[in-house]
């Protein structure tokens, strides 16, 4: 099967790691798509906090990347018997603006890693056109998650249904960053602080073409606070804070 197929005219649930689902439940909602797909470390959450994400782990949108800011350790044997993870998707190397040349792996990424996953599923490098399009639209570099949105929605599936994406208008789910102290002197807040000033991933870039391309859309279910902070004047953590939390 290829990774169309597996998309295509499905019910598919993309879940994001940001703090705000803490609580909210979501998981049986998650796991009763057809396709659930998780981005990085994400994955990871699982453990912690299944009632409110769900279980299942369909695929994997990573950035292969293996430290604790990226996607951690990344074991495809892990992923698959663990997790039942069946695809692994990554973004193509691509300059600090986003802009993509060729659909090739970042140059920091393990071919050993590679290797090793590639025994226990298909590993594929999503498009360098897409990327380099979306990049241009957001004048930026992508995000790995949002990346994933419209990736998967190049696939066609029949809904795709959005949780946990705040453009770090809030932190990550506990446990998210694990080990980022050792590597960055920082805590999970700290690095979702940087996260939501970032130059090369501007989170006021991609929620304002979110806001054009996600809401009011048929085959398309934001979560409800996601819906909130889509319908916000502007991307402020101040307004977050009053009307979406």
């Amino acid at each position: 099967m290829n990774y169309k197929q597996l998309i295509k005219d499905k019910k598919v649930a993309l879940i994001g790691p940001a703090q705000y689902l803490v609580g909210s439940k979501h998981g049986k909602e998650i796991d009763n798509n057809d396709v659930v797909v998780r981005i990085n470390r994400g994955i990871e959450l699982i453990d912690k906090h299944e009632e409110d994400i769900g279980k299942r782990a369909d695929v994997l949108y990573s950035c292969l990347i293996e430290k604790p800011a990226n996607a951690g350790k990344v074991n495809g044997k892990t992923l698959k018997e663990k997790y039942g993870v069946q695809f692994l998707c990554a973004p193509p190397e691509s300059t600090f603006e986003g802009i993509a040349p060729e659909t090739k792996f970042h140059h920091l990424v393990n071919m050993d890693t590679v290797n090793e996953v590639l025994e226990h599923m298909p590993v594929r490098i999503v498009e360098h056109k897409l990327h380099t399009i979306l990049a241009k639209k957001v004048n930026c570099r992508p995000n790995t998650g949002f990346l994933a949105i419209y990736d998967l929605l190049n696939q066609s599936p029949k809904k795709l249904s959005i949780y946990g994406f705040s453009f770090y208008l809030d932190g990550f789910m506990p446990g998210c960053k694990e080990g980022i102290i050792q590597e960055q002197n920082k805590n999970e807040e700290q690095f979702a602080n940087q996260c939501y000033t970032s130059k090369r991933h501007v989170q006021k870039n991609m929620w304002s073409f979110a806001q054009q391309t996600l809401l009011n859309k048929e085959n398309i279910y934001l979560d409800p606070v996601l819906n909130k902070i889509l319908n916000l004047e502007k991307l402020d953590r101040d307004l977050f804070k009053k009307h979406a939390s």
